[in-house]
């Protein structure tokens, strides 16, 4: 076991490096040290305006997300891996050419992205603590549980991560009947322990100073874990090119767009979207953060005096955020090297791209926000959050194309490309989101402002189309940019 996960470490470390050297390699930890440690030496400055419960509640939600996202790229990946790099390539694709059990290769590789991300986010994080206790002195044992909480809080997200792929790619399809029930640990928590922020079970051992909190975040990950392996399935599989519908039918259903080329190649996008079975990635990626976020929402919306508290622009700016991943399912769907036959430049294809990013993303989100409205009973907030949602949407769809062209990988191995994406992203995203919040207290500017962050994505929209064409207009189609 112990040899496999150092073999799926050299090979994330040698995969990293082949999109980046190894200096940007090393700049994302140190990024998360340096904001982890700006953070903690500064938030007296902003009391007023962020407690620190509010503070806690964002980063152990943060760190939940982040292991939910990092655990579903990885664990939903072998048929992408398979469709994009072909079937003989990295050992999380080859697993049934290798002399080891099926289910002790799912364990290893979750370990060694268990550990990557430990040295990568967890380690800096914690540094940035302890460092920062020179200036700011806690008590050890507050240090301890804090730090302990955040740790806790990614174990549970990537482990129940871990069991939701079981259950999405095991060929026997009641096993979805599964899914709902990850949520029982920490409501049953919730219920035995009459803390309603148990629901995120290591966020109430922060609030509450509670170390029993803790231990159960690691029981309820351990369970996960042994499920999700349970889960899997090994076996052999059959063909990714499994029939996928009547091209002609989808042809015919894009009749609205006057250009044949554009017509035809979306048509292809939309029936390799269901050839590759991307629309799992995509719904798990998209459809499982918010269902979390939509829980706590109901959760802490019940909450007199709660740290934080939700708006349909907030809704709005996450969607946004999380289709990105459709991007990347759309531009990792085939080898691209097959590619190069098709009569169109690559930055032509980019563009065929990002135009099925907005017509699958922009449907799927307003209705998802439709459902958020009803669900907390926010209808009104629609009037700001549909806006924001419509133009934000293909704003995150045209600044990943930028960014990263067809190879979406580079996002995550390359720090660099990492940096300006969330420059680009978290900027304009969470200014959105702390204006509504002051649209209590300030109405009109906050409408303002956020009508100039709508306006600053439309104008930067259209420089992005620009910068494309000269970016990414000499480079090839191929599996490596």
């Amino acid at each position: 076991m112990v040899g496999l996960v150092a073999l799926f470490l050299k090979e994330e470390i040698r995969l990293r490096r082949s999109f980046s050297s190894a200096f940007t390699l090393l700049l994302f930890p140190q990024l998360i040290f340096l904001g982890a440690l700006s953070g903690y030496l500064f938030s007296p400055l902003i009391d007023d305006s962020l407690t620190y419960d509010q503070i806690h509640t964002a980063v152990m939600l943060g760190l939940f997300l982040f292991g939910i996202s990092m655990g579903g790229i990885a664990f939903l990946g072998k048929e992408f891996i398979e469709r994009s790099l072909g079937p003989v390539t990295m050992l999380a694709a080859s697993s049934e050419y290798q002399p080891v059990n099926s289910k002790r290769m799912y364990l290893s590789y979750f370990l060694h992205d268990l550990l990557f991300y430990t040295f990568l986010v967890l380690v800096p994080l914690t540094s940035a603590l302890a460092v920062g206790q020179i200036a700011r002195t806690l008590p050890l044992e507050r240090f301890l549980l804090i730090s302990s909480a955040h740790w806790c809080s990614f174990l549970i997200g990537i482990s129940f991560s871990l069991m939701i792929s079981s259950a999405l790619t095991n060929r026997d399809r009641r096993m979805l009947m599964i899914i709902p029930l990850g949520f029982v640990p920490p409501m049953v928590v919730q219920l035995a322990s009459g803390e309603l922020t148990a629901f995120l079970v290591p966020l109430a051992g922060i609030l509450q100073g509670n170390w029993d909190f803790l231990l159960i975040s690691l029981s309820i990950s351990l369970l996960y874990i042994v499920l999700g392996v349970l889960f899997f399935d090994g076996g052999p599989v059959k063909s990714s090119l499994s029939p996928s519908g009547s091209y002609s039918h989808v042809y015919a259903s894009l009749g609205w767009l006057s250009d044949p080329v554009l017509r035809g190649l979306l048509s292809r996008e939309f029936i390799n979207l269901v050839r590759g079975k991307a629309y799992l990635r995509m719904l798990f990626s998209l459809g499982m953060p918010m269902l979390v976020i939509l829980a706590l929402a109901g959760l802490i919306g019940g909450i007199e005096g709660s740290p934080i508290q939700f708006n349909m622009v907030f809704f709005s700016v996450m969607l946004s955020f999380f289709t990105v991943s459709i991007y990347a399912n759309l531009v990792n769907m085939d080898y691209l090297d097959f590619d190069q036959t098709m009569p169109v430049s690559t930055t032509e294809y980019i563009g065929i791209k990002v135009v099925a990013h907005s017509l699958l993303a922009l449907p799927i989100s307003v209705s998802m926000l439709l459902v958020i409205a009803i669900a907390v009973g926010d209808l009104t907030g629609l009037l700001l959050g549909i806006p924001v949602v419509i133009v934000a949407v293909p704003y995150m769809g045209y600044v990943t194309a930028y960014l990263t062209g067809l190879w979406t990988n580079s996002l995550l191995f390359d720090s660099s490309v990492f940096v300006r994406y969330l420059i680009f992203t978290v900027l304009p995203l969470m200014s959105a989101t702390m204006l509504s919040y002051l649209m209590d207290h300030f109405l009109l500017a906050s409408i303002i402002g956020l009508g100039v962050v709508v306006l600053a994505e439309l104008i930067t929209v259209l420089y992005l189309r620009r910068g494309i064409e000269k970016k990414w207009m000499w480079a090839s189609l191929s599996s490596v940019p």
